[in-house]
């Protein structure tokens, strides 16, 4: 879905994971044995760029707030849960009004919250050699990082984003004048009284000015889509990116020359570029300020002192205040941890500053940049976090350590956990080299390379780990260009039957279908999986509620009734019923006879259309080729059913199929995972959904999403109208966007037009997408069961059935295919 990459992505703080002894409460020494295919070269916060470098970086760091597991009150885990806790901070206070009006810090004065806090160090924050950590040190490492001198690579990560310390990027880029991303100018905030500043870059191969950068659009098409498109980025500028999306139907439409290099006042002017602005920016804008992601600006930065910098010590040695331009907030109403303060602020960068002076280095050339050499190797390298490094032995291998000074040790949320003594990395560039290690013993976990999948997917050991990306069959909904493509030999009529379609649901296998065609993944039966978050700040995932659960069993024909519970019911589906699927088909077969649409000797075969032909594509068509005729048989249709496979359509196969050009295709969505409500626009826009010719603006859906007996409050709408009122979308009848009403409220209307789209049954749903790896009999997991924010639990809550002498007896002895 537009924009994956904006949106929030659990992940795991490194400093969250490890330390204290016990576990099983064995003796002895236990140490983690993992492996790279690349060695880390550089693991300094300030300038690290890849990966790579975060396996050692994450665990000789700390972190001020950190996510764990949420217990029940028997201490089980609560799957899908997660918690906030302060960690290297004790305490975290919002002091907006203190700031409020204050010209230095340009906070705005009718501001309450959200732009300024103080943090509260722990006493106990100390460096691996004892050397004690204060918030002056938070200070000067935020000065070296955004030091003009030496234009780290991460200066960006505050001033770019949602954390927009004050006058950061200032103080970096003071004195520089050229053409800069508005969005970087001015913060992600828009304000109409830029307009006239805000230059519009639609056209990438152009130059306006002394171009320094591109506009935000640009950065983002080709982080998500790689560089190989930049010639045709350069060709065609903005329209490659719309005719990308299957927003137009050419490259060379003119939208993005007919507005490059205006203004937005003067586009806002000028009532024929209006119309095209509005159409780019209906279609992009999903948050405030992205307005900006299409403009530069000639703007020359200031002149700034570091103390005009948002970020200070407080009144007290620990005390320190951060100031920011973009309201964040990292605090609940009831003063309690927001996930956002793990997510978005879980630490500020820290170097130790005598080490870090030591590895400076003037440039050598005149005009040249200063570089530096910390945590480079063992010996410029500091620790606060868990783990020290020991040893590092560069393309080869390094160790980790317990660091005894980490503040970590002393806390209680600590205890009890961490029974990891020594972390072993090897480098090794080959896969198969890396899989004889493991089943040797000597790596303790690996992914399941496709090649061994079906040996090793059903072990014990294997573990899976879920994406948020549903695939899914995709039937074309165009009935005029399935009538243009057929023909006695090619009759694809059927498809335009609801019947006919849900024939096709109910006559695969998934659980046979993933087994046989993935690597890794499980059946899927809706457009959401365990990944998808209505409510993140309590963990709520929608998959696992009540009305989530009756959406699958009545599309699927389970009747609760016949259950012990809901539960019970919902554990019981499993898409695949032959008999019933059998009747749908001969039911549809016959009203298409009686509608002229199809003979009595018509062969029915559609065309699976793919980008390429490669052994899973392969594998996967002759599966479901198999699985139609196998649908047919005891039908009138058998021995006249079946499939065949095109895969001419290249990049264009997604267009192509919203066009008309084949019948089904195999795709699907990632993205919007933590805002399903929003998510829904890809099964329902015109714009994004699959099967385009699916009239939802004219789908009507009667429903009362009060749940109770007063008729007033039963509402028929289409379903583009139901999802505008849960977005709270403009010109819409009701708004019920998220926090204007109850959260159950607007999951009852998630879970009805979920319902709705899987029951006119043009998306079909097939697997939930999982990765695989293999988990060595040494260790154990907290929880086989991934959770976005805690993973399996990491080396904090890792623990092992052997320590490493037990281990060195019996490793290499264990067969991991049973």
């Amino acid at each position: 879905m537009k924009k994956s990459s904006k949106v929030l992505v659990g992940v795991m703080s490194g400093a969250a994971l490890l330390l204290s002894a016990c576990g099983n409460g064995k003796s002895g020494t236990y140490t983690f044995r993992e492996y790279l295919t690349v060695s880390p070269s550089n693991w300094n916060e300030l300038t690290y760029q890849d990966n790579n470098d975060t396996e050692i970086m994450s665990f000789i760091s700390g972190s001020f707030f950190t996510f764990n597991y949420a217990f029940d009150k028997k201490g089980n885990i609560i799957e899908g849960g997660f918690s906030v806790e302060y960690d290297g901070a004790k305490n975290l206070e919002d002091v907006t009004a203190d700031y409020a009006g204050n010209e230095k810090y340009s906070v705005p004065a009718d501001a309450t919250a959200g732009y300024a806090y103080k943090i509260t160090l722990r006493d106990d924050l100390k460096w691996d050699d004892g050397t004690r950590i204060y918030a002056e040190d938070f200070v000067y490492t935020m000065q070296q990082q955004e030091d003009p001198l030496f234009q780290n690579y991460r200066a960006d990560s505050f001033y770019n984003g949602d954390t927009i310390i004050h006058n950061a990027q200032n103080y970096l880029r003071q004195g520089q004048s050229g053409i800069f991303a508005s969005k970087s100018i001015f913060g992600g905030v828009y304000s109409e009284d830029l307009d006239s500043r805000l230059i519009f870059d639609g056209f990438f191969g152009d130059e306006v000015g002394e171009k320094d950068e591109f506009s935000y659009i640009f950065s983002y098409f080709r982080d998500n889509y790689g560089s190989k498109y930049d010639a045709y980025l350069e060709a065609y500028g903005l329209d490659f990116v719309l005719y990308a999306f299957g927003l137009i139907e050419s490259p060379v439409a003119g939208y993005g020359a007919a507005l490059d290099g205006k203004t937005l006042a003067e586009i806002k002017a000028d009532a024929e570029l209006k119309a095209i602005w509005d159409a780019i920016i209906g279609w992009w804008q999903t948050d405030p300020g992205e307005e900006l992601d299409f403009f530069v600006t000639d703007y020359t930065f200031p002149e700034v002192k570091f103390e005009d910098v948002g970020l200070f010590q407080g009144k007290k040695k620990n005390e320190l205040i951060l100031v920011l331009d973009k309201q964040l907030m990292l605090l609940k109403d009831d003063g309690s941890l927001s996930y956002r303060a793990a997510y978005q602020m879980s630490s500020l960068p820290l170097v130790k500053k005598d080490l870090y002076e030591a590895n400076k280095h003037q440039p050598q050339i005149e005009g040249g940049l200063w570089t530096t050499t910390y945590n480079t190797s063992v010996e410029t390298t500091a620790s606060w976090g868990p783990y020290k490094l020991t040893s590092f032995q560069a393309g080869k291998q390094f160790t980790l350590e317990r660091n005894d000074n980490w503040y970590g040790y002393k806390m209680k949320s600590y205890k009890g956990q961490y029974q990891t003594d020594k972390i072993i990395c090897d480098i090794i560039p080959q896969w198969n080299t890396a899989f004889l290690a493991f089943k040797q013993g000597d790596i303790q976990s690996i992914g399941i390379d496709v090649s061994v999948s079906q040996d090793y997917k059903n072990s014990s050991r294997a573990v899976f780990t879920a994406s948020d990306f549903v695939g899914s069959l995709q039937l074309q909904s165009s009935a005029d260009a399935l009538k243009e493509r057929s023909n006695k030999d090619h009759n694809k009529m059927l498809l335009t039957y609801a019947d006919f379609r849900q024939a096709i649901s109910l006559g695969i296998d998934r659980a046979d279908y993933t087994n046989k065609c993935t690597t890794s993944s499980l059946a899927g039966f809706g457009i959401f999986n365990s990944m998808h978050y209505y409510d993140v700040e309590n963990g709520g995932v929608y998959r696992n509620e009540d009305v989530a659960k009756q959406v699958i069993c009545e599309v699927y024909g389970v009747n609760v009734a016949d259950y012990n519970s809901l539960d019970e019911a919902y554990a019981a589906v499993t898409g695949y019923n032959l008999d019933l699927a059998r009747e749908k088909l001969t039911a549809a077969y016959t009203q298409a006879l009686a509608d002229g649409v199809i003979t009595a000797t018509d062969k029915v075969v559609f065309t699976v259309g793919a980008s390429e032909l490669t052994e899973s594509i392969q594998r996967q068509f002759d599966y479901l080729n198999e699985a139609f005729k196998t649908l047919a048989v005891g039908t009138p249709l058998e021995g006249r059913l079946s499939l065949e496979l095109d895969t001419s359509f290249g990049t264009s196969w997604a267009n192509d199929f919203r066009d008309g050009a084949y019948d089904i295709c195999t795709g699907g969505w990632t993205g919007a995972a933590w805002n399903p409500g929003y998510f829904l626009l890809a099964y329902l826009s015109p714009d994004y959904m699959y099967s385009a010719a699916w009239e939802t603006d004219k789908e009507m859906l009667t429903f009362n999403p009060y749940g109770d007996e007063d008729e007033e409050h039963t509402y028929t709408m289409s379903l583009m109208e139901w999802y505008d009122c849960l977005n709270g979308n403009s010109g819409c009848k009701y708004n019920w966007a998220n926090g204007v009403v109850e959260t159950e409220f607007r999951l009852g209307i998630i879970a009805q037009l979920e319902k709705a789209i899987l029951k006119a049954y043009y998306t079909v749903p097939l697997q939930y997408s999982f990765s695989a790896s293999l988990l060595s009999y040494k260790v154990e997991y907290k929880s086989r069961n991934y959770n976005t924010f805690m993973g399996y639990g990491g080396i904090r809550y890792m623990t092992y059935n052997y320590n490493d002498e037990e281990w060195e007896e019996i490793k290499g002895t264990f067969d991991y295919q049973k």
